[in-house]
């Protein structure tokens, strides 16, 4: 019984604690706000798993990071939800809504689409980007002649720029001085089968949007009616059910973080938002974080799972009260290890080189191996004292982990 006891609890602690540090990839596009949260979730991340470590990396376009995806080269991405199947990669979440937005030069004729749009040099993004692929849906939603339409892959050449983002702030705005922001629609018009909502009817990605009065400035003297499509994360389909779920589940249960990039990801990062829209389909870990609240098998059967439940919660307090006593006959010997990690955590301050942090880190994690070495030896008890340690072990490689970035930002701008 003795040793079964001790097994259990070292699976379960090295499950939870393991201290080999793992890399994942995380690509995104160097748009809007998206720098800004990949920065984030790599914080958020890093802090919450001491085993975790983020590498970022800036991507070229949408196309290569799905690529990069499905290659196994990189495991996160945040993408458009504009973006078509395919095998190799799962949705975890929903990010934020980016908004369309249809600048336009004074004098073209912005009364209906079409006659805008065959109106003037228009710049839709790069070819096969997600908001050129949306423009040449709406293009064809209108029924537009290909042949009229004048477009530009450069956007200062441009009479007509749309972008794909999130809100605009008001010194981006002042870069469109000369411009108006295109309406679809009246607002009045919406609920009573307004072209936005026949263009969400087709292309179901699509969900209409609404710039309210005096949010842009003078650009919104009334509401603009537009649209908006979701920015996912994904993650290639080999990642763990585990890891995906302790992901989703830590960025969305601290969407506070988010909020401060723009008020869309308050309302973007949500554990209920719709599923049925995305265009990738969920990888498994996520679906069993955002589906946990369906019945579970003891809620089905209540009167059955009391029972068991009962029966459970005897034995497990039969074996507390064993571990307890085993317990009291060995020596603690966790206040060394406690020890060697004071002594580490007072060099933090002191030290000035990068190599002295990694070779700090390296130390820590040598001792957590040993401590997991003497649990499984039963000359450490797993009680309140080593998690503690695991813990603080943990808080400790994050402050050297810091130290490290701070010594790397400091020597890139001496570089500079």
């Amino acid at each position: 019984m003795k040793k079964i006891i001790t097994l259990i609890l070292a699976v379960t602690f090295i499950t939870s604690c393991n201290p080999t540090l793992t890399t994942f990839t995380f690509i995104y596009n160097d748009e809007g706000p998206n720098e800004e949260i990949a920065l984030k979730m790599e914080e958020l991340l890093e802090g919450e798993f001491y085993n975790v470590d983020i590498k970022l990396i800036k991507g070229v376009s949408t196309d290569a990071n799905l690529d990069s995806l499905v290659s196994e080269s990189a495991d996160i991405a945040l993408v458009e939800n504009y973006v078509n199947y395919q095998p190799g990669i799962n949705s975890a979440f929903s990010v934020y809504s980016e908004v369309l937005h249809i600048f336009y030069k004074e004098g073209l004729d912005g009364t209906s689409f079409e006659s805008l749009i065959y109106s003037g040099l228009i710049y839709i993004g790069r070819e096969e980007s997600p908001t050129y692929n949306l423009m040449m849906d709406l293009f064809d939603f209108y029924g537009l002649d290909p042949s009229r339409i004048s477009v530009t892959f450069e956007m200062p050449a441009a009479d007509i720029v749309v972008e794909l983002t999130n809100l605009f702030t008001l010194d981006k705005l002042k870069g469109y001085e000369g411009f108006n922001l295109f309406s679809f629609d009246d607002v009045t018009n919406l609920g009573a089968a307004s072209i936005v909502e026949g263009l969400a009817l087709k292309y179901p990605r699509l969900s209409p949007f609404v710039i309210p009065q005096n949010s842009y400035w003078g650009f919104t003297t009334k509401p603009i009616v537009t649209l908006s499509v979701d920015l996912i994360m994904v993650v290639r389909s080999g990642l763990l059910e585990v890891t995906v779920n302790d992901f989703s589940k830590t960025m969305l249960r601290n969407r506070q973080v988010f909020t401060s990039i723009d008020p869309l990801l308050f309302h973007g990062l949500k554990e209920d938002f719709n599923q049925g829209i995305l265009n990738i389909p969920l990888h498994e870990g996520a679906r069993t974080f955002l589906d946990r609240d369906e019945p579970s098998f003891l809620e089905r059967y209540a009167e059955l799972g009391g029972v068991i439940l009962s029966i459970v919660i005897a034995v497990f307090s039969g074996l507390v009260s064993l571990t307890k006593w085993q317990a009291q006959k060995k020596k603690d010997k966790i206040d060394e290890f406690y020890e060697d990690l004071m002594n580490i955590k007072n060099t933090i301050p002191k030290i000035k080189q990068i190599q002295e942090g990694m070779t700090q880190v390296k130390r820590v994690q040598r001792a957590q191996n040993k401590a997991f070495e003497m649990l499984i030896a039963e000359k450490l008890v797993a009680n309140d004292s080593f998690r503690i340690y695991m813990e603080l072990s943990k808080e400790t490689i994050n402050e050297l982990r810091g130290k490290m970035r701070l010594i790397k930002m400091k020597q890139t701008k001496a570089t500079s």
